[in-house]
């Protein structure tokens, strides 16, 4: 007992919670644990006009959808932690109990971001698709339905991550556009 109370027995228990604490901080970082981690996870979104550009982690690749010349891919490796980032979102959503198509009223299928997300955690594959008209607004939970508004949350975050890439600015621009 006398030991507990001496300076090397004060020193050794800082000692031991400091590393308890280094060992916390380790085992949660960005809201992903150790055990979240899984074996398998890729996923694939096609977005734009007509669905024809698409991030690939299976394959790592962008494909930019240049209109008049066709498309163009590019070999691209989406950032380990956004790609943390993203299977927490889909984790978080439980994206397996997703519909396999979110609906929006009135849309006109001419002028719409065409969205398919293709995933597999595991093993398990979903694929959800949604047709969303130009310009859409997120509106906030309690105004858009939840699901709507998470897969949209979702999309727009893989879809920023892939804009903003040097990969993504190399590729060629556009020829004409859409009616």
């Amino acid at each position: 007992m006398k030991f507990l109370f001496s300076w090397k027995g004060l020193v050794i228990a800082i000692i031991i919670l400091i590393v308890l604490v280094l060992i916390m901080i380790d085992v949660r970082v960005n809201g992903y644990t150790r055990y979240d981690r899984v074996n398998e996870f890729d996923f694939e979104l096609r977005f734009g006009t007509y669905g024809m550009q698409n991030v690939n982690t299976f394959e790592d690749t962008i494909t930019k959808d240049l209109i008049m010349a066709g498309t163009m891919s590019s070999d691209y490796v989406f950032p380990e932690y956004a790609k943390r980032h993203v299977y927490k979102m889909l984790r978080d959503m439980d994206i397996m109990n997703f519909p396999s198509r979110l609906e929006l009223p009135y849309v006109d299928a001419e002028k719409t971001n065409c969205l398919t997300l293709n995933v597999v955690i595991d093993g398990a594959e979903k694929t959800v698709e949604c047709l969303v008209p130009w310009g859409y607004k997120l509106r906030g939970v309690g105004t858009t339905p939840d699901q709507l508004y998470q897969f949209l949350t979702l999309t727009e975050y893989i879809e920023n991550r892939v804009y903003k890439s040097g990969e993504w600015r190399d590729l060629p621009k556009s020829v004409g556009g859409y009616l």
